[in-house]
C-alpha cells in the first residue's frame, strides 16, 4: 500500500511539473539574437547586440513587455549561412518567440528563407542586412536598416550633384553586399550621365589591391566608389596613397569602421559615405540614446548599426506589446503596422516591410572623428 501511494504520488508529482514547466517558460519573453559577433565581421554583430541589449535593459527596467521581462538570447553565426540556421532551430527549442538578426546580408537571407517556411512564418527583423532579397517575397522578415539600392543611389546622386562626370568602381564580387552595392551604383550613374571608366574587383581576404588600383588610375576617374567593409576600405585608401591616385573616395554603411583599422588618419577626410544614423543627431532620442549607450559602455557608437539594433529591438518590443501575446501572426501583424519614432528616424514600413527612412552622408576630419556632412530623403 505504502508502495503504491509513493508511485502515485510521484506520478501526481511529475504530471504537475510537466505543466508547470511550459507556465515558468513564459514568464520571460525569449527572442533570438542571430548574427556574426566573431572574425572579421564579428565588429558589426556586435555592435547589433550592444544596441538591442542596451534597450532591452531599458524595457525591462520599466516593466518589460506584456508585464515580462524579455530575456535576448545572442547566437554566434561566424558569418556562415548554414550556422545560421541551425542556430535558429536550437533557439527555437528553447522557446524564442522573434529572431533579431542575421547581421550580414547573406546570413540574414538564408534565415530569412527557414523563417517564412514556419507555420505560420516566425517574426524576424534584422538591424543590418541591406540586401534586397533579406525580405523580398518574405511576409515574416523586417528589417530597421535602408537598403542597399537606396543608399547606393544617393551616393550616386552626390557625386553628380557634386560635379563628377567620371567615376570608377572597386568591389567584391563575391559578396552579396558589395555586389548590390554595386548594381545599383552603376544604374544610378547611367541615369544620371556619369560615366563609369573602370570597374575592377577583389575578393574577400586579399590584401594587396594595387594592381586593381593602377587599372583604375590609369582610367583617370574623378571619384572612386568603394563597396566593402572599414578593414578592406583602410587597406585601399593607404594603397591608393602608394601609388598617387589622388581622387574622392566614397562607400556604404559598410565603412563607417574604418577609423579602428587605419593608421595613417589623415586619408580619411577624403572619403565620404552613406550611414544609418549620426552620433551628432540633434533629436531627443538620439541626444538619450548616445548619453545612454556612453553610459553603458563608456564610449560613443560609432558603428550605426547600435542605433539600429536599439531601433530593431524597440520595434520588435513595441509589436510584441501592441499583439497583447506572443503569437507569430499576431507579431507579424502588429509589425506591419508599425509607426513609431526611434532613434535612427521616425519607422513606417512599406508593403516589402522595409523601413521608410533617410540616410546620412558622413564623412571624416583628420583626426578620424566623424563628420555630419548632410541627409538624403527618401
Amino acid at each position: 500500500m505504502k508502495r503504491r501511494s509513493l508511485i502515485t504520488l510521484l506520478v501526481a508529482l511529475a504530471l504537475i511539473l510537466s505543466v508547470g514547466a511550459p507556465a515558468l517558460a513564459e514568464d520571460t519573453i525569449k527572442i533570438g539574437g542571430i548574427g556574426v559577433l566573431s572574425g572579421d565581421y564579428g565588429k558589426y554583430g556586435i555592435a547589433v547586440r550592444e544596441g538591442v541589449d542596451l534597450y532591452v535593459k531599458q524595457i525591462n527596467a520599466a516593466g518589460g513587455v506584456l508585464g515580462k521581462p524579455v530575456e535576448v538570447l545572442w547566437e554566434d553565426t561566424q558569418a556562415d549561412a548554414a550556422t545560421a540556421i541551425s542556430v535558429f532551430y536550437r533557439l527555437k527549442g528553447q522557446g524564442i518567440v522573434a529572431v533579431i538578426g542575421g547581421v550580414l546580408s547573406g546570413e540574414s537571407i538564408a534565415l530569412g528563407q527557414v523563417t517564412f517556411e514556419e507555420n505560420p512564418p516566425f517574426p524576424q527583423i534584422s538591424a543590418s542586412a541591406s540586401h534586397p532579397d533579406v525580405t523580398a517575397g518574405r511576409s515574416n522578415v523586417f528589417r530597421t536598416c535602408f537598403l542597399d539600392p537606396f543608399q547606393a543611389k544617393s551616393i550616386a546622386q552626390y557625386m553628380f550633384n557634386e560635379g563628377v562626370k567620371k567615376a570608377a568602381v572597386m568591389y567584391d564580387n563575391a559578396n552579396d553586399y558589395s555586389k548590390g552595392l554595386y548594381d545599383n551604383f552603376v544604374e544610378k550613374c547611367a541615369e544620371l550621365g556619369v560615366e563609369i571608366v573602370a570597374e575592377a574587383s577583389a575578393a574577400y581576404g586579399e590584401k594587396d589591391f594595387k594592381t586593381q588600383l593602377t587599372t583604375i588610375q590609369a582610367a583617370g576617374p574623378e571619384a572612386v566608389f568603394l563597396p566593402y567593409y572599414g578593414a578592406e576600405a583602410a587597406l585601399i585608401l593607404a594603397q591608393a596613397n602608394e601609388i598617387g591616385l589622388n581622387v574622392r573616395f566614397f562607400g556604404a554603411d559598410g565603412i563607417a569602421d574604418i577609423v579602428t583599422a587605419i593608421a595613417d588618419k589623415n586619408l580619411l577626410t577624403n572619403i565620404s559615405y552613406t550611414d544609418h544614423f549620426s552620433t551628432e543627431a540633434e533629436s531627443e532620442m538620439a541626444v538619450n540614446f548616445v548619453k545612454a549607450f556612453q553610459e553603458e559602455y563608456g564610449r560613443l557608437p560609432d558603428i550605426s548599426f547600435s542605433a539600429t539594433g536599439y531601433d530593431a529591438a524597440m520595434v520588435l518590443c513595441s509589436a510584441i506589446q501592441a499583439a497583447g501575446s506572443t503569437d507569430s501572426d499576431a507579431i507579424v501583424a502588429a509589425l506591419k503596422a508599425t509607426d513609431i519614432t526611434a532613434v535612427s528616424g521616425k519607422i513606417t514600413f512599406d508593403g516589402n516591410n522595409n523601413p521608410i527612412k533617410s540616410t546620412f552622408l558622413n564623412s571624416f576630419n583628420a583626426q578620424g572623428e566623424k563628420v555630419f556632412i548632410t541627409q538624403v530623403d527618401p
